[in-house]
């Protein structure tokens, strides 16, 4: 299918690129929405293959355009431009609360675009950023959140586990290269996952101040809001332990919230991605 390569400027200058793919039958949408903006997780990007290659088949076969995009968070290390300037981005360099202007820009894209009833579909850290930007945005224009397995990013949590020893020596050691001048020092870590960021990344992050707990984020957003999580995914990432217990309780607290436990799944949801679909779909089709 012919797709569109787009781009946008973020309120901050940074350039975030994208593909748009128009519905087959513009218009006559399904879904509830007439287009979705589909975010990556950590390390991802819109051109890798991922699950949403099919997601996408599904929603455009609904009547439903795509936005499927970057933000700054774009694989492990990325050089964007950043005005007349290239910079260092990725996972490796982002800052959750600068996502924020990325979030918006899309959407300013996607209303300039004609689209009045728009959605937003984030996956792993994506789902974490879709939340904490409507909790903080509460943007109108967003007529509903898919937050597909957002993990928990708690440091109190996380040195509560029994994978907490190792945490806090990661921790430390970040905290170590932040007091000796060094905060640009590239960690790679294998705890609350694997994966590679600055040592004051990892605090801004990780850290005793908690900024980013999706937890506390959820019932501030005020728009109908869907979380997936897979069985399985507590078995192999402490980001998830316990997640499931908690967001179901908040889903029977707020009104807004709905919570689908995924039989089986792992965090790409690699069997499952039809029962996924079909979860969704239907959701999104009953508001």
């Amino acid at each position: 299918m012919l797709v569109d390569l787009v781009h946008v400027e973020t309120s901050d200058g940074v350039r975030l690129d994208g593909i748009f793919q128009k519905a087959p039958k513009p218009g006559i949408s399904q879904l509830g929405v007439d287009v979705i903006i589909l975010h990556h997780g950590v390390y991802g990007n819109f051109y890798s293959p991922s699950m949403f290659d099919e997601y996408s088949d599904g929603l455009l076969a609904n009547g439903c355009a795509v936005l499927r995009v970057n933000n700054r968070g774009h694989d492990p290390i990325s050089r964007v431009k950043v005005k007349d300037d290239v910079k260092r981005y990725g996972a490796a360099y982002e800052v959750i609360d600068e996502s924020r202007h990325d979030w918006e820009a899309w959407i300013d894209f996607a209303q300039a675009a004609g689209f009045e009833r728009i959605g937003l579909w984030g996956h792993s850290l994506g789902a974490v950023k879709s939340i904490y930007y409507m909790a903080l945005n509460k943007d109108t224009r967003v007529k509903f959140v898919v937050a597909g397995s957002p993990p928990r990013v708690s440091c109190s949590a996380f040195a509560n586990m029994k994978e907490g020893r190792e945490f806090k020596k990661v921790l430390s050691r970040a905290q170590r290269y932040v007091e000796d001048g060094q905060p640009d020092t590239l960690m790679d870590v294998t705890n609350p996952y694997d994966i590679l960021l600055t040592a004051d990344v990892f605090i801004e992050k990780y850290g005793p101040e908690e900024r980013y707990n999706v937890l506390d984020y959820i019932p501030r957003v005020e728009v109908p809001l869907l979380i997936t999580i897979g069985s399985c995914e507590a078995q192999v990432n402490m980001a998830f332990n316990g997640l499931s217990e908690e967001v179901g309780n908040l889903a029977r607290e707020f009104h807004n919230v709905t919570f689908e436990s995924i039989p089986g799944a792992d965090h790409s949801y690699t069997h499952q991605r039809e029962y996924v679909w079909n979860i969704i779909s239907r959701w999104m089709g009953n508001l």
